[in-house]
């Protein structure tokens, strides 16, 4: 089957076209596949699904496939970003530099000329998913914090940077998207959540969007490596080793390391574990970063990190302004993640940051 031909939904998944699309030996091929709908298989930016299949010499196996949404209004807002060309590229070239610390990549289908992609993926499913509403323990958040100092020091003073021509600055045009979705997003924010903003807050949650391309050129001006850009818990798995594996990469950026760990820290652990623990975390954090000799004081990192945790606020009002209020867990979830920022930032007195 021709592997042009891009599936647009797990449905379309056929056995031919697997039979195509993955390394098999010994002249096998895909027999059958089965298509399992994920309980948040289908979302505002895409579908994912698990696939069971089945082989001509009997053995089985699971893989997950993530495809773009095909709703057009929504393709055509995200388009500038490219972050669906993003993420496939991340799987094709940069993935298989850190291997240990992200789901292995089985197929990447691209077709950036018509902007349609396809990726078949590890399934992650023998390790525990993490759970953005419970909130990472200690003990977690520490792993998950050596797992993304793995992934900064590998790039760190742009290594590898140069040859993917993909990876857009963290503060460049398609990135800036971002204080328009902000503006778009924050009146149906403020009419579902506006009542749990703190009267210390108000005024931060008005002025973010005219800081966004501000606080980006902060970002931009740290030391060159990757981000993330959307490092919680709901996109991390947890082996019984103490391993960690992350996934999703649509957002994947260049420059703005503190990003990642102020927008986990401050979104992800209950607050009294964040208070208590956050200047070890911190320092677990550098300490893996430096320890292949980079040079990074940990009091910069303390600078960065409050600018970091203040940019993900971006984050919760783009994902409340398009809530499936249906959902009591997203509803749920978000509650509990505007009440851990608004806490972390009058802790840090983070508005001072703010400077339109």
């Amino acid at each position: 089957m021709d592997l042009n031909e891009i599936p647009k939904s797990a449905s379309e998944i056929t056995a031919a076209w697997l039979t195509s699309a993955l390394t098999l030996e010994n002249d096998q091929h895909v027999s059958e596949v089965t298509v399992e709908e994920l309980p948040a298989g289908v979302g505002f930016m895409g579908e994912v699904a698990r696939l069971h299949l089945k082989f001509s010499d009997g053995s089985e196996t699971t893989a997950i496939s993530k495809i773009p949404t095909q709703v057009p209004e929504i393709r055509s807002m995200l388009a500038p970003a490219r972050i669906f060309e993003r993420e496939a590229r991340f799987f094709e070239q940069a993935q298989p530099l850190i291997p240990d610390i992200s789901a292995n990549c089985l197929h990447a289908a691209i077709d950036t000329e018509n902007d349609d992609y396809l990726l078949l993926l590890e399934d992650l499913s023998d390790m525990r998913e993490g759970d953005q509403l419970s909130g990472c323990s200690v003990d977690d958040a520490s792993s998950a914090l050596e797992a993304l100092a793995k992934l900064h020091s590998t790039f760190w003073g742009s290594n590898g940077l140069a040859h993917f021509d993909w990876l857009p600055d963290i503060n460049d045009e398609g990135m800036k998207v971002g204080r328009e979705v902000y503006a778009q997003s924050l009146p149906g924010f403020l009419e579902k959540f506006g009542s749990s903003i703190e009267p210390e807050n108000e005024d931060l949650v008005q002025r973010f969007g005219d800081n966004v391309y501000q606080l980006l050129d902060r970002l931009a001006e740290m030391p060159l490596t990757v981000t993330h850009m959307d490092y919680r818990a709901d996109n991390l798995f947890f082996g019984s080793d103490g391993s960690v594996k992350m996934i999703d990469f649509q957002t994947f950026s260049r420059h703005g390391h503190a990003e990642d760990v102020g927008y986990f820290i401050s979104q992800n652990m209950s607050i009294e574990d964040r208070r208590n623990n956050e200047d070890d975390l911190l320092h677990t954090y550098h300490e893996a970063l430096t320890s292949g000799g980079i040079e990074y004081s940990f009091d910069q990192l303390r600078e960065d990190y409050r600018i970091g945790m203040l940019y993900g606020w971006v984050i919760p009002v783009f994902a409340v302004g398009t809530l499936d209020f249906s959902s009591e867990r997203a509803v749920s979830l978000w509650t509990s993640v505007i009440e851990r920022c608004q806490a972390a930032y009058l802790d840090h007195g983070v508005s001072d940051l703010l400077t339109v």
